[in-house]
């Protein structure tokens, strides 16, 4: 799937700034545990998102459109910005757009390929009614007949609906500027800020805010699915026993099933033989004073949860040597790159 390129996105903010045909609607998204499911039941897919159109204002889609705009000009305007391809584990600098192609496999891609698509959503009545559910509000934009949404995760304490039950109980106040006077409302708000965490063009999502944007659309079912799928094609190479420790251990520790993921993207799990086995020991007596134990074939035994963390630390090359000061550093960022000459 082809990736928007910088300049594309930029053209994409100036034009909306200025267009004044361009219909905004919002829609606040809400998530639920899914029917017959425990929150505590120890599986990641738990909750099913659903959609609500909000009704809004002339100034308040005025303030949307200007927010997506001036988002997407602050990120992509960047001297040292760069588009890539969406990474699981990757540095903290400031200088990225993420693209990801939606995996219809999570239950947040229904809101994108079904639900927000409805000619006829239900709308809202009352602030009370998403409040307790509320996970995030979207922004549609349609121009002509493209269309695209940007999300922004929200929680719920940014909605207020305390109603007063009387005016000698209790009352909130508006200052109204036209004629200088305070006057009551119902207390029903809702507090919106200026950023945007992704938005969605042509079957891509393009990320500004890398952690909310997998909080928003439950990045963490993709995660677990590949996971244990690298997990099963180390089992099938056969050389390592107690990987049962961290199959479980992964439906608690998100790091974890980053790990892993991040692992399969680099593909260090396909080709691990027994001289690597033999390395990873080296490179874990170097560098924290331990070593695995290994069994009467060979195989490289994991005892516990501590020791399922060091394995994966070390097949995802956490301990790195600088090409050129030579100095050592432990960090599960990087990716695979080939010198332009050897």
């Amino acid at each position: 799937m082809k990736m928007l390129k910088l300049e594309e996105l930029l053209e994409y903010a100036e034009q909306l700034k200025d267009d004044d045909a361009a219909k905004i609607s919002l829609y606040f998204v809400t998530r639920h545990l899914k029917a017959g499911m425990n929150r505590t039941a120890r599986v990641v897919d738990k909750f099913d998102f659903k959609i609500i159109k909000a009704p809004i204002a002339p100034d308040i889609a005025k303030f949307f459109k200007y927010t997506l705009s001036n988002q997407i000009i602050s990120h992509a305007s960047k001297d040292d910005i760069v588009m890539k391809k969406y990474t699981v584990i990757d540095d903290d600098i400031d200088n990225k757009i993420y693209a990801y192609a939606m995996n219809n496999a999570i239950s947040f891609s229904k809101v994108i390929n079904n639900d927000i698509k409805n000619d006829k959503p239900v709308v809202l009545t009352s602030l009370a009614e998403v409040q307790n559910d509320l996970w995030a509000y979207c922004i549609k934009v349609q121009k002509g007949a493209d269309v695209t949404y940007s999300f922004r995760k929200i929680s719920k304490g940014k909605v207020t609906t305390n109603e007063p039950q009387n005016m000698t109980q209790r009352v909130f106040a508006l200052f109204d500027k036209s004629d200088k006077e305070l006057r009551s409302f119902d207390g029903s708000a809702v507090n919106f800020d200026d950023k945007i965490d992704c938005i969605y063009i042509k079957d891509q999502f393009y990320v500004f805010h890398k952690k909310s944007f997998e909080a928003i659309v439950g990045l963490e079912v993709e995660f677990t699915e590949a996971a244990q799928k690298t997990l099963n094609t180390i089992k099938e190479l056969d050389l390592i026993e107690g990987l049962d420790v961290i199959e479980q251990a992964i439906f608690h520790k998100p790091s974890l099933r980053k790990i892993l993921t991040h692992i399969a993207e680099k593909g260090n799990h396909t080709a691990l033989e027994k001289n690597d086995v033999q390395a990873m020991n080296d490179v874990l007596k170097m560098f924290q004073n331990e070593e695995f134990k290994t069994n009467e074939h060979g195989k490289l035994v994991i005892e516990d949860e501590r020791q399922g963390r060091n394995f994966l630390k070390l097949l995802n090359d956490y301990y790195k040597q600088g090409m050129t000061t030579k100095k050592y550093y432990g960090t599960d960022s990087g990716n695979v790159i080939n010198p332009i000459k050897a």
